[in-house]
């Protein structure tokens, strides 16, 4: 039998590919954008990949398919992924999830027009399975129709890479279109509960054990948080200095960051999934309090060790992070061998219809939630009260913005007395801000009242300013989001209360709608806030000027889901001016497969 021919697009670092090459199959060619993987595909190629295999080192949107077809033929199947941080976690706690109306979540339709033009047999879709609720499904609905009208049979799982031997939970939903009329199968996980077998997990100890040093001595991770990681158990996260694990000096919000935050492998567990963009404090950390080296990060994601890399450790770790688990994709070519060119091999496939069993909780976890800081017979702590008391009593200034504004503080009787005046100026403008915390602080404080005096009203920002140091100086809460928690699920330990001496304006009705934690995240109509004041000043303007002040508001020029001529408020603050966001403003410059109107191509029939 002649081998297989396959086209792979969104190759990156080639994970999907080695599985298919590795049972047989010839890759013709690879598609991919980023120069590091398609450097790291050619240095593969004669053991990981073929030895003629073309390398297409293109953006796919600017590459003609026809001119592809001509150059290397015709081909028997086609794989790829598209980017998938328009789907992803990450993407949604960036606020919102993108979809097919961003960049990376159109590239799908570039996938169908590769799959109109080449005619394979089959084709192998993967994703990341938030893309099954994405914009409440109806873009999964979109890409499936798109590849049905092609005249493809479809059928979907998601799967994990642990189910077939990577030492890493990694849940992926992978699609099967092929020109049979019966439903595609799926192989039959090989370890955890859905084995045949019940075997256990491979995990970090055993990819670890050829490289691991007994003796290796490790200096303290450097850095704000650095020294938490030592007492953070294995196998768990921040979440480790949380009330809800009943921390006696907690510092974090129960899900107020993502869950990699200060993550430490379990060498017996296999780990959460790998990233692409690791920030200082992000995991999997080993468990002896460090970074994974790249052969580890190598290893847990299931690449051979001699499989090569090029480029910077930032680049790799975003090439293997991006990558499919090479061993899934092992196991995904055999069951497509077997059924799309019923090849003869015998592997153990799904029902359609079968439902697989979620892993266990880790022990780790379990054990933690249960057990943490009760010890022998000493009493059991309020989960809700920290028992820390050698924080300042009295702050008679706080040393920001000392150039602008004069302060003090003075705490009586549990509450925080703060008084802002800005220097050299009238001080026609009084903003006087309560926050009244749920239950004490460290049973210190359960107030902070701060009046600023000012002559500028957009100077609201600059009492959040005052508030966030002053916690972070009397309490272990570096400022007042940890204890908010994240606007996605909030937790809040506080309410609010705002007043000016100002007449009724956009701002001011603004800033006591962010008192409403109902009003928060949700998505409201500019004629809600704006168009009824100052009508002088455009909305635009308006919500530049307030996210330069550190108002957490996002409209359709920063998010493609929020709908025009509306927004969404995500925090009932302002965030630190210290504090950088990683959410940008799109005036111009949009991808022209965003302005793609995907609906009309497909459903007009021009897909």
């Amino acid at each position: 039998m002649r081998q297989v021919t396959v086209l792979s697009l969104f190759s990156g670092a080639g994970g999907l590919d080695l599985g298919f090459h590795i049972e047989g199959f010839e890759i013709k060619a690879c598609i991919e954008i980023d120069r590091d993987a398609c450097k790291t595909l050619e240095m593969n190629k004669g053991k990981y990949l073929s030895n003629d295999a073309k390398i297409y080192c293109a953006d796919i949107t600017k590459l003609d398919a026809n001119s592809v077809k001509d150059n290397i033929g015709d081909v028997d199947f086609i794989i790829g992924g598209p980017p998938c941080q328009s789907f992803s976690a990450a993407g949604r706690r960036a606020g919102g999830v993108y979809g097919v109306n961003d960049t990376r979540g159109s590239l799908f339709w570039f996938y169908a027009q590769y799959l109109k033009i080449f005619k394979p047999k089959g084709f192998l879709f993967e994703n990341v399975k938030g893309l099954l609720q994405a914009n409440k499904s109806k873009d999964w609905e979109i890409i499936k129709q798109s590849f049905g009208e092609i005249g493809y049979n479809l059928s979907y799982r998601v799967l994990d890479a642990a189910d077939y031997g990577t030492p890493q939970h990694r849940e992926r939903v992978i699609m099967v279109g092929w020109i049979d009329k019966s439903p595609f199968r799926f192989p039959r996980p090989i370890f955890g509960p859905n084995s045949s077998d019940k075997r256990s997990y491979m995990t970090p100890r055993m990819a670890f054990s050829d490289v691991d040093d007994p003796e290796e001595e490790v200096p303290i991770y450097s850095g704000k948080y650095g020294h938490l990681l030592k007492d953070i158990p294995p196998g768990l996260n921040y979440s480790f200095y949380t009330e809800r694990m009943r921390h006696p000096n907690p510092l974090f919000a129960w899900r107020s960051k993502f869950s990699g935050f200060l993550y430490k492998l379990d060498p017996d567990e296999p780990s959460k999934t790998l990233v692409a963009h690791q920030g200082k404090y992000d995991g999997p950390f080993h468990w002896k309090n460090r970074k994974l080296n790249i052969n580890e990060l190598i290893r847990l994601q299931g690449f051979p060790i001699d499989y090569k890399f090029a480029g910077s450790r930032i680049s790799v770790e975003k090439q293997i992070g991006n990558s499919v688990a090479p061993k899934l994709s092992s196991y995904l070519a055999k069951s497509v061998l077997m059924q799309v060119f019923h090849s003869d091999i015998s592997l153990d496939l799904l029902d359609s219809d079968e439902i697989l069993k979620k892993p266990r909780k880790s022990r780790v976890t379990k054990n933690t939630q249960q057990n943490s800081f009760v010890k022998d017979n000493s009493s059991q702590l309020n989960p809700c009260v920290s028992y820390i008391t050698d924080w300042p009593t009295k702050i008679t200034n706080l040393s920001i913005h000392e150039k602008f504004f004069e302060n003090k503080c003075v705490l009586k009787n549990g509450k925080w007395q703060m008084q802002v005046k800005k220097k050299r100026c009238k001080c026609n403008v009084v903003i006087k801000i309560e926050v009244d915390f749920i239950q004490p602080i460290y049973e210190t404080f359960e107030k902070i009242v701060c009046t600023l005096k000012t002559d500028n009203i957009f100077e609201f920002n600059f009492a959040w300013d005052f508030i966030h140091k002053l916690v972070d100086s009397s309490c272990s809460y570096e400022s007042l989001q940890p204890l908010y928690g994240h606007f996605t699920e909030p937790y809040p330990k506080f309410s609010l209360t705002t007043a000016t001496n100002m007449p009724e304006s956009s701002i001011t009705l603004l800033m006591k709608k962010m008192e409403d934690y109902s009003f928060l995240s949700k998505t409201h109509d500019y004629s809600e806030i704006w168009n009824l004041f100052d009508k002088n000043i455009s909305i635009l303007d308006l919500v530049r000027l307030l996210r330069s002040k550190g108002v957490d508001i996002r409209i359709h020029e920063t998010n493609r889901t929020i709908p025009e001529n509306s927004f969404r408020i995500c925090y009932p603050f302002c965030l630190p001016s210290w504090q950088p966001t990683y959410i940008t403003w799109a005036d111009a410059g949009k991808h022209k497969t965003g302005d793609l109107d995907i609906e009309k191509l497909i459903f007009g029939g021009v897909l």
